[in-house]
């Protein structure tokens, strides 16, 4: 069969015709409609240094409800506004029709840095500003390399560093650059069968976050319970603010594996200077001071010695009680029953637990170790609580701070602070309350590795003290039984009356 000529030349010119690339749709979401975020601590941060938002170990759970309007067919949707400690694997995407293609976290944020890396080659404007006559000259200039370790220029002068020429100077961009964000960015691809607006789930994990628990012991006027309060601390180092968000915060030890944070391509900028009237390249730098118009991400950051942290404020007056924890398994949740709002790299305090009316014992403690002599050392002052329904409690109490409060007429005093770890239900809990030199402990060591300890009371009122000796599992032995465990630890524990003494031999 022949075919026409015409025919043949058709195939040929569909055979050569180019192929055209399909352009894919952007749909931007600008930020959620609603979020959720879960709290898990720092658990390398020992329990009485506060938070630093400078080195945040915790992270959260943050989940989005965002609503997108679709085409049909392949589009890429960005989620603006994630936080920037985002960790892009963990990322969950559910409520799209076609699923998820792929998935991307842009890294490179708008960022002085970042605006000289973009602009390589182009034209910007220089303005200076003569010092001795205050006059403001602007003109065009060329970055030429940049932004390590400095920014250079070509200028009608010929090649000059940036904030190197002893006038003040600063750069003005006509845009921003291809592919800069201003907000973080997690993108995603899917392929709809059908358009239309769906509501889409988006979960996932994130740096920089941390919480604590504070605890408010106030003394009721009888002096035999205490009102407890709690406060949640909630720290947020990402610069995202999470509005009217439902805050959970989680309790205990869970099984983690470390991953790597995605930082910024390119952030702050720092200058470096070279000598003038030069074109060598192996002379020695001078650092030029980062200038506050120019570094608007990082900060200065300065050496400092770790302090305790300042004692929690009262409880609110007439708040509701918040709900107790909940079991997830071996850990503890905390709901904060009322949205609020995260602000970015701030901390914020919401009520945590309450409960009033808890009855408790005075002590005094002082462990000792065999082997470690003591001179007459000065007790501590503590209130023994019984972590029961029975005793006014019966719930898990997070590791925290504590801060003891009595009122009296002449205001609020201040009685002692302390710190306690994670007590489950059953546990005894022990409140700081201060130091007393009237109830003082001796312990004198022996050749066999055993000891004595003489205890004297001061004070015109009778006390019990406890002694903790050694560690959990040494077996100490002592005549009769005046020694008891106490959290697997062998402790003494005797009744002083006013003005008495006691004296207890024991062997390791």
């Amino acid at each position: 069969m022949r075919v026409p000529a015409l025919a043949v030349a058709l195939c040929l010119l569909g055979a050569t015709r180019p192929v055209v690339a399909q352009v894919v749709p952007v749909v931007t979401s600008a930020a959620p409609e609603g979020v959720a975020v879960t709290v898990y601590r720092n658990p390398t941060r020992q329990r009485a240094v506060a938070i630093d938002l400078r080195y945040l170990g915790g992270f959260a759970l943050v989940t989005e409800t965002r609503r997108v309007r679709l085409p049909r067919g392949r589009a890429v949707i960005r989620f603006e506004g994630v936080a920037e400690g985002i960790v892009p694997v963990s990322a969950i995407v559910s409520g799209l029709a076609g699923g998820t293609v792929e998935k991307n976290r842009d890294a490179r944020l708008l960022s002085p840095a970042s605006l000289v890396d973009g602009t390589l080659g182009r034209s910007v404007t220089l303005t200076r500003t003569d010092r001795a006559t205050g006059r403001v000259r602007s003109e065009e200039a060329v970055i030429v390399a940049g932004p390590l370790p400095g920014v250079v220029l070509r200028t009608s002068r010929g090649i000059e560093t940036l904030r190197c020429s002893g006038l003040a100077e600063a750069l003005r961009f006509d845009a921003v650059p291809a592919g800069l964000s201003a907000r973080p960015v997690l993108s995603v691809t899917t392929n709809s069968p059908r358009g239309g607006t769906a509501t889409v789930t988006l979960s996932y994990l994130a740096s920089g976050f941390d919480w604590s628990a504070s605890y408010v012991a106030t003394l009721t006027p009888e002096g035999r319970t205490l009102d407890l309060f709690a406060w949640l601390t909630l720290a947020n180092a990402n610069p995202e603010t999470f509005a009217a968000a439902e805050v959970q915060a989680v309790a205990g030890r869970l099984n983690r594996s470390g991953f790597d944070r995605l930082v910024r391509e390119v952030g702050a900028l720092r200058l470096a200077c070279y000598p003038l009237g030069t074109t060598t390249s192996d002379l020695r730098v001078f650092d030029a001071e980062e200038a506050d118009d120019i570094v608007v991400t990082g900060s200065r950051v300065m050496s400092m010695a770790v302090m305790a942290p300042p004692p929690p404020p009262p409880p609110p007056v007439e708040a509701p009680p918040p709900p107790p924890p909940e079991d997830l398994g071996d850990l503890k949740l905390y709901r904060v029953p009322e949205r609020v709002t995260v602000a970015p790299r701030a901390q914020k305090q919401v009520a945590l637990l309450a409960r009033a009316a808890v009855p408790f014992e005075r002590r005094y403690r002082l462990p000792v170790r065999p082997g470690q002599a003591l001179p007459p050392t000065p007790t501590r002052i503590v209130l023994v609580l019984r972590n029961t329904r029975a005793g006014g409690l019966g719930l898990a109490l997070p590791t925290g701070s504590t801060a003891l409060y009595a009122d009296r007429p002449g205001g609020r005093l201040l009685l002692g602070t302390g710190a306690i770890a994670d007590h489950a239900e059953g546990e005894t809990v022990r409140l700081g309350s201060g130091i007393s030199h009237q109830v003082l402990v001796e312990h004198r060591t022996a050749p066999d590795e055993g000891g004595t300890i003489a205890a004297t009371n001061a004070n015109r009122f009778p006390v019990t003290l406890e002694v903790p000796i050694g560690a959990a599992g040494q077996k100490i032995e002592a005549d009769g039984d005046a020694l008891v465990r106490i959290d697997g630890v062998a402790t003494w524990t005797v009744t002083l009356p006013p003005g008495g003494r006691a004296e207890l031999g024991y062997r390791l």
